[in-house]
């Protein structure tokens, strides 16, 4: 079986020679590109050969580098678009300033954030002090600077569209979001009470997200077929979601069965969310969408893939091992945590096993061989060169 193959016999739960280990953008986990920056350099410092490739702030998503990851992890790389359709947007102005450790940045939106120097390159989130939407004013200028330009013409989208035929990887696509969209914009208190105050705005927000995926993405999707459609939430939090069953209902439900009935029509395997948090009350109301997957459900956030997996038995998980086993002192943990779960979901099919969300740089080089290990012989994965190594 090729990588293909593969991946769409794990998505049907059909039998497979062995589940591979893939992950996707946003929370890639051991698979893509697999490291960047101090992360990256972490592995090296503990004993990485330095012929495997990471990842930096101007290479981010790097099919080079991920595929330099990929064989030497013998992990999966999805193919991800190199091009959007269009002119790019305006964008907006921005000042930056150095006060001690840190920059200050302030944007034309009026948005302004406060974050470590070389932040791109570290594994922290910037402190945002002002959010890009705050009002409508404030709104409407941020929808004017990031709307994209006038689509290329036919040939010149058709000329970056063949690279993608007669592939034998996975292609994904992300297609914006819906509620996330204005939590990322306006900050997660102001996005949750604009619910009740202000949901014209809400929905202004969720219908420019909508024109975007229909002026410029779904046309892609009809011409490339990808395998792996996907919308960016982050909606929940440890406790469970962040945006009440109603309201999600209300707004994000009539996009998600738009997705899905795009996905029905040009045989996509798999539409996906990418949320954090507990995933036990989201799951239902995806599966009434037909959504069909989620990652990368986080282990501290209390989920339980077996008791899902019961009510759920089409639906496709990712993730789901603890990422900190990995780092410097916790190797004896690492067994534990790959046999309790892998094994079990395995039989189960439709799983991706992968750790939730990316590793941190408090890893090693030795304790990653060592979990790389234990799950490809427990997937009877034969892939990777990091065998002389663990």
């Amino acid at each position: 079986m090729n990588q293909l193959e593969r991946f769409k016999a794990v998505c049907r739960g059909q039998d497979v020679d062995y589940v591979p280990i893939i992950g996707f953008p946003g929370a890639s986990g051991l698979a893509f590109g697999g490291a960047w920056g101090e992360i990256y350099q972490r592995l090296l410092d503990t004993g990485m050969p330095s012929y495997v490739k990471g990842w930096d702030a101007q290479n981010l998503w790097s099919q080079s580098a991920a595929k330099s990851w990929s064989d030497f992890w013998g992990t999966v790389t999805p193919l991800t678009l190199d091009f959007f359709p269009a002119e790019p947007a305006q964008g907006e102005k921005f000042e930056k300033k150095i006060e001690g450790r840190f920059e200050i940045i302030t944007y034309e939106t009026g948005a302004i954030t406060k974050q470590l120097i070389g932040n791109d390159d570290i594994y922290s989130m910037p402190e945002f002090i002002k959010y890009n939407v705050r009002d409508w004013d404030s709104w409407n200028l941020y929808k004017k600077l990031h709307t994209p330009g006038k689509l290329w013409a036919a040939d010149k989208t058709e000329e970056y569209c063949r690279k993608y035929d007669n592939r034998t990887l996975p292609l994904f696509m992300q297609l914006e979001s819906t509620w996330g969209a204005v939590r990322n914009l306006a900050g997660t208190e102001l996005a949750s009470t604009l619910l009740y105050d202000n949901s014209d705005l809400v929905q202004d927000i969720i219908d420019w997200q909508s024109f975007i995926r229909n002026t410029y993405l779904y046309p892609l999707v009809k011409r490339l077929k990808p395998e792996v459609l996907q919308l960016s939430e982050d909606c929940c939090y440890k406790q469970g979601m962040l945006i009440s069953p109603k309201h999600f209902e209300q707004f994000c439900s009539p996009v998600y069965r738009e997705v899905v009935q795009l996905a029905k029509s040009y045989g996509a395997e798999m539409v996906i969310v990418d949320t954090d948090g507990h995933i036990g009350e989201f799951v239902p109301l995806l599966d009434k969408c037909g959504v069909n997957a989620t990652y990368p459900i986080e282990v501290k956030a209390g989920n339980d893939l077996f008791a899902l997996r019961k009510k759920f038995n089409n639906f496709i998980f990712m993730g789901w091992l603890e990422k900190e086993v990995i780092n410097e002192g916790n190797e004896n943990l690492i067994e534990d945590e790959i046999k309790s779960k892998v094994p079990a979901m395995i039989k189960t099919g439709r799983y991706f096993p992968n750790i939730d969300h990316s590793l941190q740089p408090m890893c090693t080089f030795k304790n990653l061989c060592k979990f790389m290990k234990i799950l490809h012989n427990v997937l009877e994965n034969p892939e990777g060169k990091f065998y002389e190594f663990a």
